[in-house]
């Protein structure tokens, strides 16, 4: 008797419960799922982000430092009508200046443009300002050392498509030919601080460098006689992610160097990034 009234309290599982048992548990296993794919997404996205920063941290102290640099001499050396400064603006895809390792003065390239800038820095080299090379001598933006004096250095800075098909952040001079220093630099936009005669501690205005050489100067470009006159450079680096990130969920628009709105292409993410830079053989008391 007593096994009959056991038997009789044992109860067991209907159907409607496993079924709820069930749908509770594909709904906390779905949870744990998507949990684990917006973490690896949102991880991705920071890695990225975290890298993007990271380099154009690097690129934007190098040409500040550059910036800083120019028209620098010894006071036994001269630059002579040489301009510290130089740039030429372009059409995306081409590299504005003629020949970036010309040995002596630069020209801009035939494609004209404001869609992309380059830059040309010039100074005295020496073995505290640049990177000792072999022979002890100073070095160009590359590392190359001179083989004679003067150690006079040209550095040319411009975007150029690497041997991988993507975007980088070229450097030439007039020791050697370009090499790329950074990839996946989408864009460079450079703009000039001009000083007026009777105030050279103060930027009147900035301006790009212009279609071309000869250029004659106006509000917003350069005139061929005033880059003796630039005392500050304002550098912008549009930067893109090493690999495509962005979904169909994410917003696919960015502000590029102008600050418009763009949409951008191939699921890359992409920043610009700013500084400004003072020529300091400009600056006076």
């Amino acid at each position: 008797m007593k096994v009959s009234r056991i038997a009789r309290g044992v109860r067991g599982v209907t159907l409607i419960e496993l079924m709820i048992s069930m749908v509770i548990g594909l709904v906390v296993v779905g949870a744990v799922i998507v949990t684990f794919v917006d973490s690896g997404k949102v991880s991705r996205y920071q890695s990225a982000l975290g890298q993007m920063n990271q380099d154009a941290q690097v690129a934007l102290n190098l040409l500040s430092r550059e910036v800083q640099l120019a028209g620098y001499v010894s006071p036994v050396q001269s630059l002579g009508t040489t301009p510290p400064l130089f740039g030429c603006d372009g059409t995306a895809g081409t590299v504005p200046f003629t020949d970036p390792a010309a040995t002596g003065a630069l020209t801009c390239g035939g494609a004209t443009g404001t869609t992309v800038s380059a830059l040309e820095v010039v100074y005295e080299a020496d073995l505290y300002n640049t990177v000792v090379a072999s022979g002890s001598v100073p070095s160009d933006c590359l590392g190359n050392g001179f083989s004679a004096t003067p150690y006079i250095v040209r550095n040319r800075y411009f975007i150029d498509t690497g041997p991988a098909g993507r975007p980088e952040l070229y450097c030439a001079s007039n020791l050697s030919a370009k090499q790329p220093l950074l990839e996946n630099v989408d864009d460079l936009q450079i703009w000039y601080g001009i000083v007026a005669a009777a105030a050279p501690n103060q930027v009147i205005r900035y301006a790009r460098a212009g279609k071309d050489a000869a250029s004659t100067g106006t509000v917003n470009e350069l005139g061929t006689a005033e880059w003796s006159n630039v005392m500050s450079v304002r550098i912008c680096l549009l930067m893109r992610s090493a690999e495509p990130i962005l979904t169909s969920e994410d917003p696919s628009t960015y502000k590029d160097c102008s600050g418009t709105d763009q949409t951008t292409t191939g699921k890359y993410l992409r920043r610009a990034y700013f500084t400004t830079a003072t020529v300091r053989a400009k600056m006076t008391s």
